[in-house]
Parts: C-alpha cells; sequence; structure tokens
C-alpha cells in the first residue's frame, strides 16, 4: 500500500499593513526551529523515502523578506539592544513575551529559565499578577534562553550555541546573545533553496495554497457553510466572490513558482476546505490534485446515498463530472495520532504504532497494491511537545518506512500516477475541522468580521464599473481585501480559539480593511475604529458545542485541542463574579462523546497553584421535566450518583491544574436528543464554594443518535 505524507507549513502574515515591518516573531523563529531541519531530515532519509510538503506563499512570501535583510520583529529588534538602553516599557514587554515556548519541554528542564520563569513567568488569565523587575543580567539571560529554546538541531549542533545550551544556570553577555541572532539570521537565506533541491532530486514533492490562506468555500459564497452545519447562523451575511477564490489561487500558484522554480501540481487547500465550486476553480487553474479530511469524503457520500465504508478514504477520488482536480482524502486518526498524541510517547513506540495501524487499514482494502492510505497535518507546531523537536520520531518513520517491505511512501503525484482514481457524485462543502466552517463563520465576532469585509468588497466591485477608475487604486484596495480574506483573522475571533494576541490579529484585519477604503478614495467606515472584539455582549458567555469531543481525563490544561468544538460558559461575564474577584472559576467547558458527557472547569490561574483538595457536585436537571440527579466526586477519581436513594458508579473526575469530569450519560438517565440543564460547584478545603452558573442552570441537549458524522448540531 502506497503512503502519502505531508507536512503543512503555514504562518499568518504579521506584517504591518501600512509599514510592512513584522508585527510578530513567528516565521522568524519557526524558520531557525523547524523549516530547515524539517527539509534536513527530509534530505538525510534513506533512499526510497518519499514525502510531500506544502508550502503556503504567504509563508514564502514573509521567508524571502526575512532572507533578503528585510525588516525585523520588534522582539528581534529589541533582543539586539544594549540592556542599559531598554526603557521600563520595553523590558516589561520583553519579560511578557520571552517565555513563548513549551514550559515543559524548554524551559523547566534548563535551570537558569526555570528560574526565571518562577521569578517572573506568565501567569495566564484574567487577574495575571504584575512580573517583578529582572535585573539585566536576568533580562539578557532570558533574551538568551528564549533563542536557545527556539533553535533548531542545525544551529545547536554550531560549537558555540550547543557550548551557550550547556551554561544552564545563565551568566551570558551581549556579545554571545548578538552572535546567536547572527547566527539565526544567517540560517534564514538557506530554507526554501533546501526545499528547492529536494523537489528537483525528486526525493519530495512541494504543493502550496491560495494566496493568503483563504477559506475558499466562504469566498465563492458564504452560503456553503450551510453545508456542513445547516444550522449555521450567517445572520443575514451575504458574500459571493469566486472571482477572489480564483485570483488567490492564480496569484498563490505564481508566487511560489517564482519562490521554488517550479509551479507545485498539488494543493492543501487552507484548512482543507473544498466544494464543488472551488474544485471547478482548481480545474480551470491547472491543479491536478488537493487534499482534504475523510470526514469531508463521509459526508460527501452520506449526501449520495452510498455507504460510508471505512476504507473509502484510501484511494483518491473525483467528481463524476470530471470537474477539477483528484482529492486525497487525510486519514483523520494517523494525522491526529501524530499531531496530539505520539508527543509523549517514547519515539520507537509511536513509530511502531503508527506502523501496525496503517498495516490494519492496508487488511482492510481488496487490492492493497490500488490503495494510498494519506496522512497530512501541520508540520511545525507539534514539535515543540517532542522529544528534541521531534527529530528521534521523525527519523525512526522515515526509516521504517523506506524499509517496509509492504508500504511504500510516494509523493502525491507519483500516487495518482499509478492509482485509479474512484468517481464522486457530489461534494459535500467542508474542512478538516468537524467537516464544516464553524471554526471561521456563525459566531458573533467572526459574522461582524465578514460583515465589514463584505462591505468593502462590494464597495471594490462598484468602483471597477466606473469608467476612467484608477488601476493603481483599484489593484491596492484589492491586495488589502485579498489580505483581508485571510482565514486566520476569522479563526482566532471569537472564543473558541483563546490567544494571547488575539487584539493583534483582529486590529492586522481591521487595518486592511481601512487600506481598502482609502485606496479607493473613501474615508474608512467609522465602525472599523472600533475593534470587533469590543462589541461582545453579554449573551455570548454562552456557546454551545459543535462537535463531538473525547478529552483526556487527567486536570491538566495542556491538551488545548481536546477540546476544541466542546461548549463553554464563560464565567468571567457573570455580573458580580470576576469583578469583585469572587471567582475562582471563569470557564465551564461542556461536550459530549455520543455515551458520555464532559466538563472541564477552568481557574482563573490555571498555570499557578494546583487545586487542593477540593470536591464537586453536579446537578442535571434531565428532560423536559427537569427531573433532578446530583453527581459528587469521591476519593480514587470516581464520579458517583449522590441523591436520595442513589448510589453506584456513574463516572471519574481528576482535578489538578483544572477540574475534569466525564460522566456515563446512561448512568445518569439521560437518552439521546434529551435537553439537560446543569449547574457546577466546587467545594475547596479551605470552605470556599463556587458555583457556574453563579444562579440558574446552563441549558443544552445531548447529541441525537441519529447523526451522520462527528459533527452535530443544537437549536
Amino acid at each position: 500500500m502506497r503512503i502519502v505524507l505531508l507536512w503543512h507549513m503555514h504562518q499568518p502574515d504579521y506584517r504591518d499593513p501600512e509599514t510592512g515591518v513584522p508585527m510578530m516573531p513567528w516565521v522568524r523563529l519557526h524558520a531557525v526551529q523547524n523549516y530547515y531541519d524539517m527539509a534536513r531530515l527530509a534530505d538525510e532519509a534513506p533512499p526510497g523515502m518519499k514525502l510531500c510538503f506544502n508550502l503556503t506563499p504567504v509563508l514564502l512570501s514573509q521567508l524571502a523578506q526575512l532572507s533578503e535583510g528585510g525588516p525585523r520583529d520588534r522582539l528581534h529588534d529589541l533582543c539586539r539592544r544594549p540592556i542599559a538602553d531598554l526603557d521600563p516599557a520595553a523590558r516589561a514587554w520583553l519579560v511578557e513575551q520571552l517565555f513563548s515556548t513549551n514550559e515543559e519541554r524548554k524551559i523547566r528542564p534548563v535551570q537558569g529559565y526555570g528560574r526565571l520563569f518562577q521569578k517572573a513567568g506568565p501567569h495566564r488569565g484574567p487577574g495575571a499578577r504584575t512580573a517583578p523587575g529582572l535585573t539585566n543580567q536576568e533580562l539578557l539571560d532570558l533574551q538568551v534562553f528564549f533563542h536557545l529554546a527556539w533553535s533548531g538541531r542545525t544551529l545547536r549542533e554550531d560549537p558555540f550555541v550547543a557550548g551557550l545550551c550547556a551554561r544552564i544556570q545563565g551568566g551570558f553577555v551581549e556579545a554571545e546573545r548578538d552572535r546567536l541572532l547572527a547566527l539565526h539570521d544567517a540560517l534564514l537565506p538557506k530554507i526554501v533553496p533546501l526545499y528547492s533541491r529536494l523537489w528537483a532530486e525528486g526525493r519530495i514533492e512541494v504543493a502550496t495554497t491560495p494566496l493568503h490562506h483563504p477559506i475558499l468555500p466562504l469566498l465563492c459564497d458564504l452560503r456553503s457553510a450551510r453545508e456542513g452545519n445547516p444550522r449555521a447562523d450567517l445572520a443575514g451575511l451575504a458574500f459571493r466572490f469566486p472571482e477572489d477564490a480564483s485570483l488567490q489561487i492564480r496569484e498563490g500558484l505564481a508566487l511560489a513558482r517564482r519562490a521554488l522554480g517550479r509551479e507545485p501540481r498539488g494543493m492543501w487547500p487552507s484548512e482543507g476546505s473544498l466544494s464543488e465550486p472551488v474544485l471547478q476553480i482548481m480545474g480551470t487553474q491547472g491543479v491536478r490534485w488537493a487534499a482534504s479530511d475523510q470526514h469531508v469524503l463521509q459526508g460527501s457520500l452520506a449526501q449520495a446515498g452510498q455507504p460510508r465504508h471505512g476504507s473509502a478514504h484510501l484511494h483518491p477520488w473525483s467528481l463524476a463530472r470530471g470537474e477539477g482536480p483528484a482529492i486525497f482524502f487525510r486519514d483523520n486518526e494517523l494525522s491526529d495520532r501524530i499531531g496530539f498524541t505520539y508527543a509523549r510517547w517514547p519515539a520507537a513506540d509511536a513509530v511502531e504504532d503508527l506502523l501496525a495501524r496503517a498495516r490494519a487499514r492496508l487488511a482492510a482494502v481488496e487490492d492493497p497494491a490500488r490503495a494510498c492510505l494519506s496522512i497530512v497535518l501541520d508540520g511545525e507546531n507539534a514539535w515543540e511537545f517532542y522529544e528534541d523537536h521531534g527529530t528521534p520520531f521523525l527519523r525512526g518513520l522515515y526509516r521504517a518506512l523506506a524499509e517496509a517491505p509492504d508500504l511504500t511512501p510516494v509523493t502525491p503525484s507519483e500516487a495518482l500516477a499509478a492509482l485509479d482514481v474512484c468517481s464522486l457524485p457530489c461534494l459535500r462543502a467542508g474542512s478538516w475541522i468537524g467537516a464544516c466552517f464553524d471554526t471561521w463563520v456563525g459566531h458573533p465576532e467572526k459574522n461582524r468580521a465578514w460583515a465589514a469585509l463584505a462591505r468593502a468588497r462590494r464597495a471594490l466591485e462598484v468602483a471597477e464599473r466606473r469608467p476612467g477608475a484608477s488601476t493603481e487604486a483599484l489593484t491596492e484596495c484589492r491586495a488589502h481585501l485579498l489580505r483581508a480574506e485571510a482565514s486566520d483573522w476569522f479563526w482566532w475571533l471569537g472564543d473558541d480559539h483563546p490567544t494571547p494576541n488575539k487584539a493583534s490579529f483582529e486590529a492586522i484585519f481591521r487595518t486592511h480593511l481601512r487600506a481598502a477604503w482609502r485606496a479607493l478614495g473613501h474615508a474608512p467606515p467609522a465602525d472599523l475604529e472600533r475593534s470587533l472584539l469590543a462589541m461582545n455582549a453579554p449573551e455570548l458567555r454562552l456557546r454551545q458545542p459543535t462537535t463531538l469531543i473525547r478529552p483526556h481525563i487527567d486536570g491538566q490544561d495542556r491538551r488545548y485541542y481536546d477540546w476544541v468544538g466542546a461548549g463553554h460558559f464563560d464565567a468571567s461575564r457573570q455580573a458580580g463574579a470576576i469583578e469583585t474577584g469572587s471567582a475562582r472559576f471563569v470557564r465551564l467547558d461542556f461536550g459530549f462523546d455520543g455515551t458520555r458527557l464532559f466538563l472541564r472547569l477552568v481557574p482563573a490561574d490555571p498555570a499557578g497553584a494546583r487545586l487542593q483538595g477540593v470536591e464537586a457536585r453536579l446537578l442535571l436537571l434531565t428532560g423536559a421535566d427537569d427531573r433532578e440527579r446530583m453527581v459528587a466526586t469521591e476519593p480514587g477519581g470516581i464520579l458517583r450518583l449522590a441523591g436520595p436513594g442513589e448510589s453506584g458508579a456513574c463516572g471519574r473526575w481528576a482535578g489538578d491544574h483544572v477540574l475534569e469530569l466525564a460522566v456515563d450519560l446512561c448512568a445518569v438517565g439521560l437518552a439521546s436528543g434529551t435537553p439537560l440543564a446543569l449547574a457546577v460547584e466546587v467545594f475547596s478545603a479551605d470552605g470556599r464554594v463556587d458555583r457556574l452558573p453563579l444562579d440558574g442552570t446552563l441549558r443544552t441537549q445531548t447529541p441525537d443518535t441519529a447523526f451522520t458524522s462527528r459533527h452535530w448540531h443544537l437549536g
């Protein structure tokens, strides 16, 4: 059986829309930690190992600017200044930024870095304390420790950098810091040429995305969001500009060709997002293959009334009408195991498990020689959680695949040349997240952003029809709007992907829109001067679940993706709670996996003191008649029914940095599709009692057993 392995490399455009200066350092830092080393690992792989890298045009553009000596981000510039010249505001900002790396893998194992973290490290959440001042030496050490943490394997092999790494207590001088940053800068121009060489040698294939990483189906028609979620709240929105999708694809391919020396034949469309109109546009632009998610295929087959057998994704597909490219559908489980599970496994065990699961799929198909297993995922962020940036795992994986007699690693184009393509009657629009677009539209913040974008885009449409319109002005306006169409701004809006940089992302988005209006000679609408985030209404504190989840119940706050798609209640907006400092917990996350209800209570300071001696009581009001059930925590991680005359275990719980509960729905008498109201009370050893919600209950419902994919919808 052939195996296609695709690593997706992407960073949004962090450059200030007006000055071109990077507002954040992440392209530069990922470049020296991941991008060069990922290509180098492919270069070192045994003969016969083939794989694909998806390099987004917006990433290639920023790498080119850095490689050519263009402006650096503020963090880089401040770290090149003499420590004594930094004013208090700059020092405070640096301290805030210089712990932005993995605490468990990168900070605490280094004694000096860990000591500084204990003294001045960030404590996330509302009410975070102000970090104490650092001495000049401590701030200098912090700068060096941070950039060592972001140094990849290639840099750490340099004798000078290796010597800095060995000094775990610190005591650095400014000349050493400056030389380290110079070595970072010197690596940047080597990255893209290495990918180009490997591609020319036939050892890898390079794919790309549309220019600014937009969600193509939503550009073609925002209403396509209802194909993945029929109840998506589009709030009267209208956005239908397929010509923008075409331009994003065409310009993305052209930029990749200029950067890499040849034009990619394939495309991982932004977030694996596809629809039938998008496939048709791809076909006209010469894209030969695309990739999406297994659940998009399953939803499409279900819509066509065809059986959704588990091995359907082990073949490439194309629309029966012959429109557009062939599609590879990623194996959801195996891709996510690399992205979210194997980081805590010994590398050899993880490789063995992955190959065993691949062979189980091989055994499930009638003709393995005509099958293809596609593994597609983020190729940069996951490695921050792995031992040695994932090097032992990737070396072991490449060696095992190259040597396997029954598994043949190939590039997507090689697979397409050798395999028959199955005929797909229709394609239901969707992405790799829940096979829908809820991550980018449907939340009031996201919808306000789409409304603002649509208004500016319609202004451009009107201007294009005016006789004598300035071509230069139209081009400038269009360039800003294409950047504003990027998926990244909508990803961070809403409450499903928390980030301390949310306000910065939102500001970049609005700056592009204001610049677009000015390019047309219009004054920007006044509401673009106000943050989209500042318009939140109090009722937004409750968000219903959008997908089934299956989190680990371990009381830790590090498993971010376990709770993506969960609903939540924002307790920080309860009247009289956070404002008065009375609430210990600021958020209640909740969701289901079909047989269990999951709850997570997040303290105001999840990185602070551990929860000690807590007990919890969960009140469940089930059904239309609000029949009451009480569930209580007991020692040993057991949940038990606690009402009068009730007994029996009904789930488990864990409390450490957060409090997590998993309740068996059957044990508490909850059938599928049942209305449910709930409240949680937490009793602390010091006699403190916290309740979420503060008064009343949170109302939701259990998922219906008739759901046709892992995605399900609430009224």
